[in-house]
């Protein structure tokens, strides 16, 4: 787990997951407390849409980068 941690686009991809996350875990608890309001903060699932499959190839391309390593 360790030699994945210490890979550059696994960490990149990791960043890219938790900013894109983040603002749609906030929209959707704040959908269940305040259903009107969400509708009005479109942002968090622009910023989920922008950054989920990149992360997606990032992560897949320093999985395949650290299983090549020897």
């Amino acid at each position: 787990m360790r030699r994945y941690l210490k890979n550059r686009w696994i960490r990149i991809a990791i960043g890219l997951l938790i900013v894109g996350s983040v603002p749609l875990a906030v929209l959707a608890l704040l959908a269940i407390a305040v259903p009107p309001a969400a509708v009005a903060f479109p942002i968090g699932e622009v910023f989920w849409l922008v950054t989920f499959w990149p992360a997606v190839f990032l992560l897949a391309a320093g999985i395949v980068q650290v299983r090549g390593e020897k």
